[in-house]
Parts: C-alpha cells; sequence; structure tokens
C-alpha cells in the first residue's frame, strides 16, 4: 500500500567513522546501553553507486521505503545511512559492508540481528522490522500500523473541520451586517476550540502507540 502522505522516514545521515553505529564501544560496553534506546535501521550504501545521484536520494524513493506499514514499523527505529567504508571500519556493520546496498536490523544491545542484502521489499522490510522489535519489546509493529491508520481516519476529520475553518473566515470578511458577522465569528471560535481538542487527544494517543516498552529480562 502507499504511504500515509504526511509520513516518510527521517533517515540521520552517519559522515564521519567516529558516529558510526558503535562509536568505538566495546562488546562489554554495548551490551549496557539502555534497553530503552530504540533498535536501528541501518542503510549500507555505496557511495559510488551512481555517478548521476545521490545513492542516499535513491533510499528514500525505493518503493519498500513508501508502503505505508514499512514507514509507521520506522517510528520505532532509529533510521541511519551509512557508505560503505565508513560501515567496513565500524565492529557490527563490517559483515554487511561487502555487498551494498544492505539493511541491518540492529537491537538496543548494538547486536546485529539480521540483514537483507541486495534487493529487498517493502514485505521483507516490514517483516524484519517485526521479528526485530519482537527480540526485546512488548510493541507489535502490526497492531501499531492498526492504530496509526485509525487514527489517520479521525485526522482527515480534523482536516475537514479546519476548512470549515476556513470558509467562515471568508464568509466573515465577506459579511457587511454586524449581527450576522458577530454569530459567524462565535460558530468559528467554537469549532476551532472543537479542532484544538481533537488533535490533543489524537496526539497523545499516537504518542502511547510509539512509547517502548521494553521486554523484562529474567
Amino acid at each position: 500500500m502507499a504511504a500515509l502522505p504526511q509520513f516518510q522516514i527521517r533517515w540521520r545521515d552517519v559522515t564521519e567513522v567516529a558516529q558510526a553505529i558503535t562509536t568505538g564501544m566495546t562488546e562489554e560496553e554495548a551490551a549496557a546501553v539502555s534497553r530503552l534506546d530504540r533498535p536501528l535501521l541501518v542503510f549500507i550504501y555505496d557511495e559510488n553507486a551512481d555517478v548521476d545521484g545521490d545513492p542516499r536520494f535513491e533510499i528514500e524513493q525505493h518503493k519498500a521505503f513508501q508502503d505505508d506499514q514499512v514507514v509507521i514499523g520506522a517510528r520505532f527505529f532509529d533510521c541511519v545511512r551509512i557508505d560503505k567504508t565508513s560501515a567496513a571500519k565500524d565492529r557490527v556493520l563490517k559483515p554487511y559492508a561487502r555487498r551494498s546496498p544492505s539493511l541491518v536490523f540492529v537491537r538496543p544491545d548494538l547486536s546485529a540481528f539480521k540483514a537483507l542484502k541486495g534487493k529487498f521489499s517493502a514485505r521483507s522490510v516490514y517483516s524484519a522490522m517485526c521479528a526485530t522489535m519482537q527480540k526485546d519489546y512488548q510493541n507489535c509493529v502490526r497492531t501499531a500500523v492498526k492504530k496509526q491508520r485509525a487514527l489517520q481516519k479521525e485526522l482527515l476529520k480534523v482536516n475537514k473541520m479546519r476548512v470549515e475553518v476556513v470558509t467562515l473566515n471568508e464568509r466573515i470578511d465577506d459579511t457587511e451586517s454586524t449581527r450576522k458577522r458577530a454569530k459567524l465569528v462565535k460558530e468559528r471560535d467554537a469549532l476551532e476550540k472543537e479542532i484544538g481538542v481533537a488533535e490533543g487527544r489524537l496526539n497523545e494517543r499516537e504518542g502511547a502507540i510509539y512509547e517502548l516498552k521494553p521486554r523484562k529480562t529474567t
């Protein structure tokens, strides 16, 4: 399915080895990282893959990342782009840097869980997202997708209300009658208040969807 129009994946670019995934940590130090941190979705690209274009832009346009399930699932991850040369110097990413493009799913303890090499589809990316989350979190990506889609339907209703506000403002500007204008202003103000309440409620519900719930360790 097509991605929700107001959503897109936000990629963080790694431009220096010092910013790489492990940031020089040993395996012991990485294991002590807070489990409240988000897992990583790492895109390893060949900086010379296309002399006529930027391979980072290519991943943004990849149809797998235009899929609404993938876009929603990505909100559970810190999405990172790193070139093949830098990835080869990183302890976690090194095994996957030989072939690009590659997608590497990294758990919050900075251990690689799964990798997709070469061609990948929305289905394979989404499946890997779900599997990665299940390792450390109670959150279900599939449930998040359902809840986000439901919120989008409600947001569309709010957007229609905003269109009504614009229409009321136009009517207010065109109305010469003081009494009628006052009535329209009152109607507009009430609608704007309703919009504010609805948006606050939707933002609260949306925030709850992506609040990480780590699994209890034994």
